[in-house]
């Protein structure tokens, strides 16, 4: 050996089946069958199609494996056995982590995948079982391997890995052939009269000269978060004028489905009913909307698909902001392929890291599509800095007639940590606040343009959630309280006005109805006709689990203030063997 010069030794003919093999296990998992899976999976709440996002996730994948390879056939050898041993751990951890260690994962729809939180027993044996194999990869790798036995272990090892990850498409491709066809050949193929519409933004900015009612769900508002922010910010809610807060309001249900398309018809949802199915019908028959309708409203619905509707073809053709798809483009193709490697990374990693995996929900997928209606329109995303950023660009448009604009925006989904116990650290606090801040400048758009135009005090204003916070998969374990805030027509003095009625979500429609001066058959009780600090008054509240394969449905009966959970009574479990979505 010359002097200065380090003499490797090896045979790259000895390494390269091993590590072709090796260089193929972990992208076969994080690129191609936990995305192919996910994707299968959840195909009915997702916008996109499979050739949206899995030939570019499989070309990542292919050149991660270009990469692990390239690395690995030129190493010294001590260098190349123990990197072998850790790629390898890594590729069989990935799979026993995804297939077998993920105690209590949720399901992607709905809510953050991380919200199914493990107790600290469990997350401490699985970090055992991590060290573990880890450490007897090292190990074995250190040892001299004369007859080659661990060499041919390892070897196995792939292939036991590789042949698990290419039946698990496979499996999924057999459960659901219709995987490969278009969003839109797969929606028709399921209903002979199904046309490809859309729910566009079409009058987002668009007033009435006469009569305006603007309900604004902000998904995930709880009342504690409201309170939060009015504590730290309160100028977040100085627009606020001859508002009513009702600091004592349940929402029925405790997830955007069913609870969007109730609180639009007050239609309730029967759990023995499958969600398609529900929502299907959902709208035929009503007595909210359809009264508008038939009062000379303009029905606006803003919205989305798969937790309030199927297709747009399923509402009722009174609904204006409807239209014929003209196209749907996957706008973000980096940032869809993105969400499906964190949901790769999400189900891969031990569970103490699987909280730094942040924002994986099924929203953000959707949010990587973009639709055009043949009316010219975008099709409506939820996303709060698109509902602003559409209805801040220009000025409000006035048109003759009534307007009745139901805009619903995501809120406060990026709250993602557990604050039932209310001890929140002071940043936790700022992040409410500014999360809720982050909502109310889509409210406050709406505000100032009808107080601009001069028709505020004339309209009925609401502002609520469709759900408190949903943290955790099982029963509630405190007080759930969405937050309210209601204006009538003709109210419009300074600030804003207390109320500890103890309301609930069936309230607001009668509340609407009487604020505009409509009669219509079986009104029910208005907010304002409920009184405050009623001890007696009985409310109900539903909530779902969201687990993958099993619902559970817990219903309770909530006697006088449902601040206090000693009034929350659990009366019925009831145990449903699939998911609440499908």
């Amino acid at each position: 050996m010359e002097k200065g010069k380090i003499k490797f030794k090896f045979n790259i003919k000895k390494r390269l089946l091993p590590v072709i093999l090796l260089s193929v296990c972990l992208p076969l998992i994080l690129f191609v069958a936990i995305p192919f899976e996910v994707y299968a999976n959840n195909m009915d709440e997702f916008l996109f199609s499979l050739g949206s996002f899995f030939p570019l996730s499989i070309l990542f994948g292919f050149l991660l494996a270009a990469a692990i390879a390239c690395s690995l056939l030129f190493l010294p050898e001590k260098s190349y056995r123990i990197c072998y041993a850790l790629v390898l751990a890594l590729s069989f951890l990935f799979f026993l982590q995804g297939t077998f260690l993920n105690f209590g994962m949720n399901s992607l729809a709905g809510d953050n995948l991380g919200t199914a939180s493990a107790n600290v027993g469990l997350k401490l044996l699985d970090l055992f079982i991590w060290i573990a194999v880890i450490a007897a990869a090292v190990v074995l790798a250190i040892i001299k391997d004369k007859k080659g036995i661990i060499a041919i272990v390892a070897v196995i090892l792939s292939i036991v890995v590789i042949a698990t990850q290419i039946i698990n498409p496979l499996a999924n491709t057999f459960k659901h052939p219709d995987v490969f066809m278009t969003k839109a050949a797969r929606l028709a193929e399921q209903d002979d009269g199904f046309k490809d519409e859309v729910l566009t933004r079409e009058n987002l900015s668009t007033l009435s000269d006469d009569r305006n009612i603007v309900y604004i769900c902000i998904d995930r508002f709880d009342e504690f978060f409201a309170e939060t922010a009015y504590t730290l910010k309160p100028e977040i809610f100085e627009e606020l004028d001859g508002f009513t807060w009702f600091k004592d309001h349940l929402s029925l249900y405790g997830h955007t489905f069913p609870s969007i398309a109730y609180m639009l018809t007050e239609n309730e949802y029967d759990s023995d009913i499958h969600r398609k199915d529900y929502l299907s019908t959902v709208y035929d028959e009503n007595n909210t909307l359809s009264t508008l309708a038939e009062n000379g409203y303009s029905v606006n619905i803003y919205t989305q698909a798969y937790y309030a509707f199927n297709t747009a073809s399923d509402l009722p053709d009174y609904v204006a902001n409807v239209s014929e798809a003209k196209e749907f483009t996957t706008s973000r193709p980096m940032k869809l392929l993105g969400c499906m490697l964190g949901t790769s990374a999400y189900r891969c990693l031990p569970l103490f890291l699987k909280d730094l995996i942040y924002g994986v929900e099924s929203r953000k997928f959707n949010e990587c599509v973009s639709s055009v209606g043949v009316n010219g329109y975008d099709g409506y995303l939820t996303d709060n800095d698109t509902v602003y950023n559409q209805t801040s660009a220009s000025p409000f448009e006035l048109r003759e007639g009534k307007n009745f604009s139901f805009v619903h925006i995501e809120g406060c989904h990026d709250i993602t940590f557990d604050y039932i116990s209310k001890n929140l650290t002071s940043k936790q606090k700022s992040r409410v606040a500014a999360s809720v801040q982050n909502s109310f400048r889509v409210v406050n758009e709406y505000i100032k343009a009808l107080k601009d135009a001069g028709l505020y005090e004339n309209s009925t204003i609401i502002i609520t959630g469709d759900h408190p916070d949903p943290i955790g998969s099982a029963a509630p374990k405190g007080a759930k309280l969405t937050a309210l805030f209601f204006k009538r027509a003709g109210s419009y003095e300074n600030g804003i006005t207390p109320s500890y009625a103890p309301v609930a979500h069936k309230n607001i429609w009668p509340a609407i109805m009487n604020s505009e001066g409509i009669d219509r058959v079986n009104n029910g009780t208005s907010l304002f006709d409920i009184p405050e600090y009623d001890e007696t008054r009985v409310r109900q509240y539903i909530w779902h689990t969201y687990e993958s394969n099993r619902c559970d449905e817990y219903t309770y009966s909530i006697t006088g203030s449902g601040t206090d959970f000693n009034n929350w009574e659990l009366v019925s479990t009831k145990h449903i063997n699939r998911f609440i979505m499908n």
